[in-house]
């Protein structure tokens, strides 16, 4: 029988230097822009663009993940859903502009907006971060996605069935507290810097962990590229004992590969 999701969750891309960092140092989440946003919860025409830091997987079958490679990049990792779930990842849900849950999406967004219109300014700045019915909502509308609309990406923006990638999103919780960045507007996130030093922040105050237990695959592009990848594993020795870095060696397999076997 054909196998519609897997029990792997890949994060794919276009670099070998930041997979190799990846399996050093865990996934770094970064800024990404997103069309839908806490606007989705509210009776409004408006949908401003905002980015959210998060680290992003699928769990397409290796069978049907061709469009994802070429679009991603043809380097990643999967690791397994079990250790997806204990650290809160969670499958998006995908909505369209007549989807019956934004009309009670909206109801929910007036019922808090109405409730917080009675509170006085003082005690909304006594209410901790993660208490805030309103910052709730914030952290909602991120596992919400278009069904199909237009993703920036390498500094353009491209049509895309975003139904089709399958994703799974981690997203840490941010507090301003800590002197993050929450969220970015468009206008930060396009500029350079900023959005580089946010990411910089994020990166650090927010990695997302795994032990060599966890991977399942690790994605090179070309199958000469696999001998180099061995000896940037066997560099890694305060990370993983001689054992693991043996075992993640043999979790290697290329792009080549799953395009001709799978």
């Amino acid at each position: 029988m054909a196998v519609i999701s897997s029990n792997t969750l890949f994060h794919f891309t276009n670099s070998a230097e930041r997979i190799i960092n990846i399996i050093k140092n865990g996934f770094a989440p970064k800024f990404c822009l997103e069309e839908l946003g806490p606007d989705l919860f509210f009776d409004t025409e408006s949908k401003n663009e905002s980015a959210i830091p998060m680290s992003c997987f699928c769990d397409l079958p290796l069978s049907q993940i061709e469009n994802h490679l070429e679009f991603y990049g043809s380097y990643g990792i999967g690791l397994s859903k079990e250790w997806g779930k204990q650290n809160g990842l969670t499958p998006l849900t995908y909505i369209h502009d007549n989807s019956t849950q934004i009309n009670y999406l909206k109801q929910l967004g007036d019922l808090i907006g109405n409730v917080f219109s009675k509170i006085k300014e003082d005690d909304l700045d006594k209410l901790p971060m993660e208490k805030n019915p309103m910052i709730a909502l914030f952290e909602l509308s991120a596992f919400y996605k278009p069904y199909n609309g237009q993703m920036w990406r390498i500094n353009k923006y491209v049509d895309k069935r975003f139904y089709d990638e399958r994703e799974w999103r981690y997203v840490p919780f941010v507090n301003l507290k800590n002197g993050s960045d929450y969220r970015l507007s468009k206008e930060e996130f396009l500029n350079d810097i900023k959005r580089a030093s946010a990411n910089d922040t994020i990166s650090k105050d927010f990695s997302l962990n795994f032990k060599c237990e966890d991977v399942k695959y690790i994605i090179v592009s070309k199958e000469s590229e696999m001998i180099a990848l061995f000896d940037a594993i066997d560099s890694m020795n305060e990370k993983y004992t001689e054992n693991e870095r043996k075992v993640l060696k043999t979790k290697i397999i290329s792009t080549e590969q799953i395009l001709e076997d799978f």
